[in-house]
């Protein structure tokens, strides 16, 4: 399965790069799994902006995509199969005062607590394992002590 994060940062986030590091790291890590055939992605916009500029960066509801889509933008064709995509909104101050740890654990934090604003989205993905997924995610937050 292929799981990753989309980071959308202001230019004064100290941290950035860190998480940056932190999702090439989970994507690794569940490369190598599967939950069921609906589901083969899942992207995270990890959205975390100065107050300035939030107006601009509102959270959208969670998008599925079953099957194969492709688009095209200029001279860059991509196809995505069987998809999630959602936003999660990081709270600029806290993350932005924070040390590397605790920039990571925040994220570990907030993206337990997104998987509990999926239901809608959850009824229309069938043969996907929820449960085992989740077990997963806390399991990777526990060996790297963020949770």
């Amino acid at each position: 399965m292929n799981f990753g994060l989309a980071i959308t940062f202001s230019i004064e986030v100290k941290n950035k790069y860190i998480i940056t590091q932190f999702s090439d790291d989970i994507e690794k890590y569940f490369k190598v799994k599967s939950y069921g055939n609906d589901l083969k992605s899942i992207v995270v916009g990890i959205v975390c902006v100065s107050p300035n500029f939030e107006k601009f960066f509102k959270i959208k509801k969670p998008i599925y995509t079953k099957g194969k889509k492709e688009f095209s933008d200029e001279d860059l064709t991509y196809t995505i199969e069987d998809n999630l995509e959602y936003n999660l909104k990081l709270n600029f101050s806290e993350f932005q005062s924070s040390s590397e740890e605790e920039a990571r654990k925040i994220v570990a934090k907030e993206l337990l607590l997104s998987l509990d604003t999926l239901d809608s989205v959850k009824k229309k993905i069938k043969d996907f394992n929820w449960e085992q997924f989740r077990w997963d995610l806390e399991d990777y937050f526990k060996e790297r002590n963020l949770i």
